[in-house]
């Protein structure tokens, strides 16, 4: 049987549970965060997704929504579209004040990536539309992701997810005026760092484990608690660093 992980806060002997976030104030900026699995929080424990995370390090002057959902495309013609989701239509009239998005690892599907990818820019194109079409103007961040550590796992395609979506994503935003994605490549390839499915290097379907990613290190492309926390506290820096640039 599979025992239930306590959910305790850090720092010393487990002596305590988390305290539960504070209420966002009256007037708080609004966050949606967008996306798939990893965004959703697939494989955390205790419901420490990235954007449950992101809500306790931003504090209750901000107000965090997760309208992740598990499996869902960026591809319109993909096997689970994100925009046929009731998240979707949520997110879409939230009038959020930010918006962080983050897909393309399903698109990666061997099944679906040789004949679509090449309808993946204009599509994020029209998805980027239709956050900018909001009467709140958001400002709206693309996210690269996470590498993935075995070709093959969830049927993706390891070339697809570590060269391809690491090239076209930074494009996107370019092409649409939008900052720099933020670099979840390169935060997990700090911490684990794999060649396979990068440019010029072939793929391999072997494990390979990292401290940050679920099952043990092992599921080759989710994280885990702390990979979800080191993905929220680079969102955190960039959202606390825009609100002090727009301040002066």
């Amino acid at each position: 049987a599979h025992r239930r992980p306590h959910c305790w806060s850090g720092g010393g002997a487990r002596s305590r549970r988390r305290a539960p976030l504070p209420p966002p104030l009256p007037g708080a900026t609004t966050v949606a965060a967008v996306g798939d699995s990893i965004t959703a929080g697939y494989l955390s424990s205790c419901g420490q997704s990235y954007p449950h995370q992101l809500q306790r390090m931003l504090g209750p002057a901000y107000r965090v929504t997760n309208f992740g959902v598990g499996g869902t495309t960026l591809l319109r013609k993909g096997d689970h579209p994100y925009w046929n989701t009731s998240a979707f239509a949520s997110a879409s009239a939230s009038n959020a004040d930010v918006v962080v998005l983050m897909l393309g690892t399903n698109d990666a599907k061997r099944w679906q990536w040789p004949k679509l990818h090449g309808e993946f820019e204009g599509d994020y194109g029209a998805l980027i539309s239709v956050f900018k079409r909001m009467p709140s103007k958001p400002a709206i961040f693309l996210m690269r992701p996470p590498p993935l550590y075995r070709d093959g796992v969830y049927g993706m395609l390891q070339v697809a997810v570590n060269s391809d979506l690491q090239r076209l994503v930074p494009k996107v935003a370019k092409d649409n005026g939008l900052a720099p994605p933020i670099d979840l490549f390169g935060l997990f390839q700090g911490e684990c760092p794999i060649a396979s499915g990068t440019p010029g290097h072939a793929p391999n379907a072997t494990d390979v484990v990292c401290d940050w990613v679920g099952a043990n290190g092992a599921d080759g492309c989710h994280p885990n608690n702390e990979g979800y926390g080191r993905l929220a506290e680079l969102v955190w820096q960039l959202i606390t660093r825009s609100a002090a640039r727009s301040s002066l």
